[in-house]
């Protein structure tokens, strides 16, 4: 009777034991198994769509050097800060602290940055040989990369609906610098990975990040926070999405 009784008690702690695991391990993944439950939800699916066409139109206008158009899709805050001439003055890559920065840095050779007045006139920058030059989206350091379109690869978006992290690649041609190529025209098929950062504000989805699209090895790499810090950001947990999983026409 009491070897039974010994059993049965061993039975339960076993059974309360493995009931406590299980909570545990529910409760650590819980907002993300909750998470990729709602991922095939409406709100999620519309999400991703909308997403995509902001990245779509995005794109366009910097390939199509539409500073307007590129400003509208920056975070309100910094739409505050930074005008369409400073934006088009440094090419895309004003960022919300720039003169903060160059004031920090003023005793170093080339960190003085003029007026905004200054800019407005001079709309043009000029090459080696003194001759006027429009500004350019600039997508890369390299002048002789020029991109001509891109393919999605990967959405993440934050489990509170917040953020989202949207992956491209940019497509276009490689062309080697004739000085080094002695004359030489070298051309060729290339593409870059990069990632968009985006937080929704208000309900629209806006540019929150700035990352420095296409370098030498070939990857992006975060360059100016815009216009906020990494706070919410560093808290932020992703999911990881396929839009080919979701039926939702992304063309």
């Amino acid at each position: 009777m009491k070897k039974k009784q010994k059993e049965n008690f061993n039975l339960q702690l076993k059974r309360g034991f493995i009931t406590v695991i299980l909570g545990l391990l529910l409760s650590i993944s819980s907002p993300q198994l909750m998470y990729a439950k709602n991922a095939i939800t409406p709100q999620l699916t519309e999400d991703v769509r909308v997403l995509f066409d902001r990245e779509k139109q995005l794109f366009n206008a910097r390939k199509n050097v539409d500073w307007e158009k590129m400003h509208s899709f920056q975070h309100p805050d910094f739409r505050k800060k930074i005008s369409v001439d400073e934006m088009r003055y440094f090419e895309g890559w004003a960022a919300s602290d720039y003169r903060e920065k160059a004031k920090q840095n003023a005793h170093i050779s080339g960190a003085y940055v003029p007026s905004v007045d200054y800019m407005k006139k001079n709309i043009y920058k000029k090459d080696p040989l003194g001759f006027p030059v429009e500004r350019r989206y600039e997508w890369s350091g390299d002048p002789y990369l020029k991109i001509k379109s891109f393919s999605l690869e990967k959405i993440s978006i934050s489990t509170d609906g917040k953020y989202a992290k949207v992956k491209v690649m940019l497509k276009g041609r490689q062309r080697l610098n004739p000085a080094v190529t002695r004359g030489g025209d070298y051309e060729f098929a290339a593409q870059y990975p990069t990632t968009d950062y985006w937080e929704k504000v208000n309900g629209n989805w806006v540019i929150t990040l700035l990352s420095k699209p296409a370098n030498l090895s070939g990857t992006g790499i975060l360059k100016f926070f815009v216009p906020n810090n990494k706070s919410g950001w560093g808290k932020a947990e992703f999911v990881e999405i396929n839009p080919a999983d979701l039926k939702v026409s992304l063309k």
